[in-house]
């Protein structure tokens, strides 16, 4: 290598020397170091104009290879290696640069067709190796640049026969690389570019067929691969990999509802046959994603909906299958809503997917340990959520029930310790912060039909309450989404519920996890600019921003002087219709919370009846606020209750002595 690199190529008869002796070091993967030099001595030949005299001879296959008692070596071997090369993660961008240049010189050698366009493209994919372009960002994003170069080349040869060979090329390539190998993964993409640009129907199904059958979808890089393979042949030749993966996964249900050998059932029941139809299961969505609006609304429901049904059906129900049918459901939802808007999906295709994903809801409910697949399920709802017609009313509120007690409730508090120590800790949290914003979204589409309603009594108050940390902080993360969906669509019917959201959230001010204490005051100013808007009042809300603020202090006296403040605020925009909720609401924290939420319910049903006692006495029936004061007397857990309990009754009192005294000493 050091030899070759200090060889001076002007020298009196270098180039006989060199060429095409050169061409050895090229296509042999243990001579890959070896293509720097060669290509600064290719590129040192094609500046002397030495290579333009000696092109028919010197790479006529057959001289080649009695040369170097290999295979033959053809533009297409020549071409699929050095794009291997390039294409490559682990090349190095000096080893990929070297590939390109070779391209460069070569050109005339691979197709004659391509120079003008490689003089012009490859040049600007070296500018990105060097760095100098910097709207490049990562290997994913070279990739992508390299396969659309390969695209346009065949697109300039327009040569059938060419692209044939070169598919073959890469084939034979791909079949011989280890799973392990990094090229691997390129030369799937690679090879799908190329059948992409194929024409004939019956060599694209044979090699897909062939690198179906032959990848081993155990390993998570094959499957991937497979779903590439599929993907990028598919994007000129839709129908045709569509028809491919159809009769593919035909073999795989063969003899689902027929009489089979028991070698056979042994064959499809294997781990390997399972992995395999996980993996066609995401193709199928992945396909959806590169269809037209056309292929999609001929092709969608019958074949590309329909093998994923099939397929899971005969699939077990383990976590890789689920996972791989709530990705498909994603992908082609999302498909079908962004190519297909105006269109309507099938109602009945549309009832099934929802019936599968209440199944696996109802069975996540019932206890099953912390698994992404819930998660997963919010996601996919989200996006067929989103397709004409609308789901019926009741399937979607028991749906969206469903949804808030998985992502709410669970992970426990017990559970949520295991996960933080895991290793894949990291991933399950951000999975759940992503669920919990698809529920918000959820929201937005189930709105424009529902009333809040059953939204509030089934996911608020139940979880506010809670002795759980992450399941206080998850419900009010989605009573902020949720009150922020009904401020922006102007959602009135949210005010029935002001009494008791403002009696859930005051407690929640002073909560021992600082992220619960800000979303708190998030929904209470919510809260209050919904009533503005309803009523047509305008309601002095104050700086309540600036006092959270306060509520990030580690004192937790500081905390509860805040929590006091935003009181005052809030209390001045509240309507004694409300009164009884918001009791019942504190009631439900003395005999649920502790610590400080408890003493923030106190100073806030404190700091209300001062505000507004004389007006509840002299406008309300004071019987049932009675009631209440005294049944958290006698069920009185926590003495931390009773200054307020009596500083209640005084207050009432003072304001109306008989009504107070005769209501709070004889039941009614």
């Amino acid at each position: 290598m050091d030899i070759l690199g200090s060889l001076d190529v002007s020298a009196s008869g270098m180039t006989k020397l060199l060429w095409p002796r050169l061409l050895l070091y090229v296509v042999p993967a243990q001579y890959t170091g070896m293509l720097i030099p060669v290509s600064r001595c290719v590129q040192a030949l094609a500046e002397r104009g030495d290579l333009m005299v000696r092109e028919i001879e010197d790479l006529d296959p057959h001289f080649l290879s009695s040369m170097f008692q290999g295979p033959l070596l053809t533009p297409q071997t020549l071409l699929a290696r050095l794009l291997v090369v390039a294409g490559s993660p682990f090349a190095g961008s000096e080893l990929q640069a070297a590939a390109l240049l070779l391209m460069l010189n070569l050109h005339g050698k691979i197709h004659r067709a391509v120079g003008a366009m490689w003089a012009s493209e490859i040049p600007l994919l070296l500018q990105c190796l060097k760095g100098k372009d910097e709207s490049f960002p990562d290997s994913a994003e070279w990739e992508q640049r390299l396969l659309k170069f390969l695209r346009v080349s065949l697109a300039t040869m327009e040569d059938e026969a060419w692209t044939k060979g070169l598919s073959c090329e890469l084939s034979r390539w791909l079949s011989s690389s280890p799973s392990s190998s990094g090229e691997k993964s390129f030369l799937y993409k690679a090879l799908g570019t190329v059948l992409g640009a194929c024409k004939e129907v019956l060599h694209i199904q044979g090699k897909l067929l062939q690198h179906l059958e032959e990848a081993n979808a155990e390993e998570p890089s094959e499957a991937q691969g497979m779903i590439s393979l599929l993907s990028h042949a598919a994007e000129s030749n839709f129908h045709t990999v569509l028809d491919t993966l159809t009769t593919f996964a035909s073999r795989l249900c063969k003899g689902q509802n027929g009489r089979i050998s028991r070698r056979k059932k042994m064959e499809l029941d294997s781990r390997r046959a399972q992995a395999t139809r996980s993996a066609l299961i995401r193709a199928h969505g992945s396909l959806a994603l590169r269809a037209s609006k056309e292929q999609l609304l001929a092709r969608l429901e019958g074949d590309i909906v329909g093998n994923i049904l099939l397929l899971y059906s005969c699939s077990c129900r383990d976590l890789q299958n689920t996972l791989a049918l709530l990705q498909s459901i994603m992908d082609f939802s999302s498909a079908f809503q962004a190519a297909c808007d105006s269109a309507c999906f099938n109602p009945s295709l549309k009832g099934k997917l929802l019936e599968i994903l209440t199944d696996l809801l109802k069975k996540y409910c019932l206890g099953t340990p912390v698994s992404p697949v819930p998660l997963k399920v919010v996601l996919a709802l989200e996006q067929l959520s989103k397709l004409k017609p609308s789901l019926g009313s009741k399937d979607t509120c028991d749906m969206l029930i469903l949804c808030c007690k998985i992502i709410v409730t669970h992970p426990s508090a017990e559970m949520m310790l295991k996960i933080r120590k895991s290793q894949q800790a990291a991933q399950y949290l951000q999975l759940l912060q992503t669920s919990l914003k698809a529920l918000g979204r959820l929201m937005v589409v189930l709105l424009e039909t529902e009333t809040t309603s059953g939204f509030f009594q089934n996911i608020v108050h139940r979880s506010m309450t809670s002795g759980n940390t992450w399941e206080r902080k998850r419900a009010l993360q989605t009573c902020s989404q949720l009150l922020a969906v009904c401020e922006e669509r102007g959602r009135g019917d949210a005010c029935k519920h002001f009494g008791s959201l403002v009696g859930l959230l005051v407690p929640l001010t002073c909560d021992p996890m600082p992220t619960s204490r800000q979303l708190a005051v998030t929904c209470l100013s919510s809260l209050l600019r919904i009533q503005a808007k309803a009523t047509n009042r305008v309601i002095q809300t104050g700086d309540i921003g600036s006092l959270c603020e306060g509520l990030n202090d580690r004192s937790t006296v500081c905390q509860l002087q805040t929590s006091s403040k935003i009181a005052r605020i809030v209390c001045r925009s509240f309507s004694l219709e409300h009164t009884i909720d918001f009791m019942m609401a504190i009631k439900d924290t003395f005999r649920k919370a502790k610590g400080m939420r408890v003493r923030a319910a106190g100073k806030w049903m404190i700091t209300f009846l001062q505000m507004h006692g004389k007006d509840i006495c002299r406008d309300l029936d004071l019987s049932p606020i009675i009631y209440i004061l005294r049944s958290c007397m006698s069920s009185l857990q926590h003495s931390t209750n009773m200054p307020f309990l009596c500083q209640a009754v005084a207050i009432l009192t003072r304001c109306h002595t008989d009504i107070t005294i005769d209501s709070f000493f004889h039941r009614r």
